[in-house]
């Protein structure tokens, strides 16, 4: 009997990738010198080989002391820290802002509201690059990172003030479940919900898979990628196996082979092509 596969009605890069990644390649065609990108322009290996192959370079210590005037900067779809750009700007002549739109609308929120005198906590991972672009712009370090429940008994007694967010890629379920326990400790506290809607829908999409009958979940994307990571963990938290695999050829097919039906996604920096690879393999498979 042949196995069945439903791949997730979402696929491809989410906007904001897809614009860094445009971004990378037209920089390539029309700088005139090196364009480099501070850290992974995405946590996707394939994709980052691929921008390197058009020319992309990651900014390295050892490139500081050799930098043109017609050399480029781009900073990552994560974002960079304010102080960071800052250094940014005065080192090349050429910077493009490959910063997600959501996450510069985030970051603008935190800068104008903790200006305000209100006391900013972010749920999510406090060594994401995304998480660190989004804290450097809290006003006087009026910020708290919480990302685990342990962390709750170190925020401050007697805020006033307080807005929580949310990393973009986070669990959704785990960011209510926070914030409910936040609004406990600041009853004033005001909650957004700042996760972004590619990440929720791919969420959603896991959801449906579990009231289609999959038995199991294949994540395709980047094994460092926080999105796609938050996938497979979101499949084994309402009991699905999951397998999160890079590439078609990292698919574990002996353990597949045991499932009537599989459920694919990929994460918001997996391009389409390589969900539909490890669609096309799984439905070849017999069990």
């Amino acid at each position: 009997m042949s196995v069945k596969v439903i791949m997730a009605n979402v696929s491809g890069f989410c906007s904001g990738v897809k614009r860094a990644l445009g971004l990378a390649y037209d920089a390539c065609k029309q700088c005139a010198g090196q364009v480099y990108v501070a850290g992974e322009l995405v946590h996707n290996k394939k994709v980052m080989e691929n921008v390197e192959t058009a020319g992309v370079k990651l900014l390295r210590d050892c490139d500081l002391e050799k930098i043109t005037s017609k050399d480029a900067l781009l900073i990552r779809a994560h974002g960079c820290p304010r102080g960071q750009r800052a250094k940014f700007h005065k080192l090349f002549n050429i910077v493009i802002d490959g910063t997600c739109p959501h996450v510069g609308r985030v970051s603008k929120m935190i800068e104008c509201e903790s200006g305000k005198g209100k006391h900013i906590i972010v749920i999510g991972d406090k060594f994401h690059p995304e998480v660190q672009t989004l804290v450097s712009f809290a006003k006087d370090d009026k910020v708290d990172i919480i990302n685990f429940e342990e962390e709750l008994d170190h925020l401050q007694d007697n805020l006033d003030q307080v807005l929580v967010i949310a990393q973009s890629t986070i669990d959704e379920s785990s960011f209510k479940s926070f914030a409910n326990k936040i609004s406990k400790i600041y009853p004033n506290a005001e909650i957004k919900n700042t996760i972004c809607s590619s990440s929720r829908r791919r969420q959603q999409a896991i959801l449906y898979f579990k009231k289609e009958g999959v038995q199991a979940v294949v994540v395709a994307g980047g094994i460092h990628s926080n999105n796609t990571r938050t996938l497979a963990q979101i499949a084994k938290k309402i009991g699905l196996p999951a397998f999160h695999v890079e590439t078609a050829t990292d698919l574990p097919i002996q353990k597949l082979k045991t499932f009537q039906v599989i459920g694919v996604i990929g994460g918001a920096s997996t391009d389409e092509e390589t969900t539909k690879e490890m669609v096309a393999d799984l439905l070849a498979l017999e069990n």
